[in-house]
């Protein structure tokens, strides 16, 4: 059996709200992604993914898993965890523990072997003939600031994980008897308009992908094939991200209490309308195909 023991990442220092709410510092992050690209240079996938029931640990173990190009589903918290136990599990199995330094600490004293720990470590420990021993200690202060393209360990170095700069994004639109009308978003900074586009999650399709972006983005729901409409490249954290373009057609729209970013303008355009608001000039034509 292998245990990975994780230190969940550096945590936000000025947060005031409830201990088990406090989110990751941006330098927590870049630590969980670096070592979960490590994870996925040795091909060291987990069978089991346990954390603390705290969102640092959760966004930890999440950032590190997509890093390591591996789907982030399947993560459970869990109680034992929580109260400095170590949980029950199939000996067989290869397990990621994601928890505060503190309590990493104590689970590897647990299993007789004495670490130093601080956020964004790795301590993986191995039991052959029932003696458990620390067989690699990885810290993320350690590992290069850039990751490897494509992965999991291609000859590029890139700013962000490599998942990050492949990504898809949808075209709602609903049929009237004026024609096709498209779906339109306010974007982040509420300067442009914009249609719902994001990074591909791991372990989703684009097209899925896709379409939880245009809940989240755009409040709406529908269906959308397997294949683009077409594509576009852009320049971003330092390299090109490609974006694969489909369109949807809109069953559902959800009242604002339902819509993730319901603080974006959202409105139904013409066509040619559509092709003149949007801000990325790919859009010009592609809206053109619905």
């Amino acid at each position: 059996m292998q245990l990975m023991l994780f230190c969940a990442g550096a945590r936000d220092k000025m947060w005031a709200g409830p201990k088990t709410a406090c989110p990751l510092r941006t330098r927590g992050k870049r630590q969980a992604q670096k070592i979960g690209s490590w994870l996925g240079t040795k091909g060291l996938r987990p069978d089991t993914v346990l954390t603390e029931q705290t969102i640092r640990a959760r966004v930890t173990a999440e950032k590190a898993l997509k890093a390591a190009g591996w789907t982030a589903n399947g993560i459970e918290a869990s109680k034992d965890l929580s109260d400095g136990h170590l949980p029950s599990f199939s000996h067989e199995d290869r397990v990621l523990l994601v928890a505060a330094s503190k309590c990493v600490k104590a689970l590897a004293a647990r299993c007789s072997v004495e670490v130093e720990t601080r956020p964004g470590m790795l301590f993986i420990v191995e039991t052959q003939n029932g003696k458990p021993s620390l067989r690699e200690c990885v810290d993320s202060r350690n590992l290069p600031d850039l990751f490897p393209y494509p992965p999991p360990d291609g000859p590029e170095r890139r700013p962000r994980p490599a998942y990050y700069y492949t990504q898809s994004a949808v075209i709602p639109f609903r049929r009237t008897e004026r024609g096709p009308e498209i779906l339109i978003v306010g974007s982040s900074s509420g300067r442009h308009w914009v249609v719902p586009k994001g990074i591909v999650e791991p372990g989703l399709s684009p097209a899925r992908s896709a379409m939880v972006e245009a809940r989240e983005e755009a409040g709406v729901e529908g269906t959308t094939g397997d294949t683009p409409l077409g594509s576009y490249t852009y320049a971003k954290w330092g390299a090109t991200c490609t974006v694969a373009v489909y369109a949807m057609e809109v069953s559902r729209v959800l009242p604002d209490s339902a819509w993730e970013e319901s603080h974006r303008n959202r409105r139904w355009v013409l066509v040619a309308e559509a092709a003149e608001l949007l801000n990325e000039p790919a859009f010009k034509e592609l809206v053109r195909q619905i």
